[in-house]
């Protein structure tokens, strides 16, 4: 059988395309076979990587502006280039469309839920009451009516943690899948959809069995969109 192809979009800096290893490493080791999509400014060519992928994965990146989620800005931000955005933009949709697997890692799931028209705390610490330090692991409780719970078989887990932006509100069609103490949203998924799922952790790096599950859950939805 032939593996799924699975297409990673990475960070631009300065005129350098980049992403880390780790993403490639996790999906080949989950049995696809990972590609890093290099963002391309024409439609017809996004619709052709699209069309050539069995599925995507939204790697982590920099901070998402206010401005794309119609808020004034009030703390300092990293953000993401404007290339890779507008690319990630145009990529999204067509892959939707098309109805292929999407999996987005820290700054993918916030992307994610921006694209279908949610917003973001810019600053979790700044602007969220009684915050847990989102930088460092903690444990989280899955929501036992997701997909998420369906795959890991367990209501609370532990995880990395390494952002400072967070989901504050959800985008269209999106539902909580897992949260926080502090109630902050942790993963979400996509109703009516074959599999569209974000995590805020980084399963790519991590070495326990739920996060290899996840990945895995991942490939073989890939493999199913595939042999269509």
């Amino acid at each position: 059988m032939s593996k799924p192809i699975i297409g990673i979009t990475g960070d631009i800096e300065k005129g350098v395309f980049s992403v880390k290893k780790t993403y490639a490493d996790a999906a080949e080791k989950a049995g696809g076979c990972p590609i890093l999509l290099s963002p391309l400014n024409s439609r017809a060519g996004v619709s052709v990587i699209a069309g050539k992928c069995d599925a995507l994965l939204i790697s982590g990146g920099k901070d998402i502006g206010p401005e794309k989620f119609k808020e004034k800005k009030t703390c300092d931000i990293d953000p993401v280039s404007h290339e890779r955005y507008q690319f990630e933009k145009r990529l999204l949709r067509e892959i939707m469309i098309m109805k292929k697997p999407v999996l987005g890692i820290c700054y993918g799931m916030q992307f994610m839920n921006v694209y279908l028209g949610g917003s973001l705390y810019c600053d979790i610490g700044q602007q969220k009451d009684d915050a847990l330090d989102h930088r460092s692991g903690h444990m989280i409780s899955i929501c036992n009516t997701s997909k998420l719970y369906y795959i890991l078989g367990s209501d609370k887990i532990r995880v990395n943690s390494s952002h400072h932006q967070g989901v504050k509100k959800l985008g269209r069609g999106l539902i909580n899948a897992a949260f926080s103490s502090d109630k902050l949203i942790e993963a979400v998924e996509l109703k009516n959809y074959p599999y569209f799922m974000g995590v805020q952790w980084h399963p790519e790096i991590m070495r326990d069995s739920h996060a290899g599950e996840l990945i895995r859950s991942f490939i073989e939805a890939a493999n199913v969109s595939g042999s269509h």
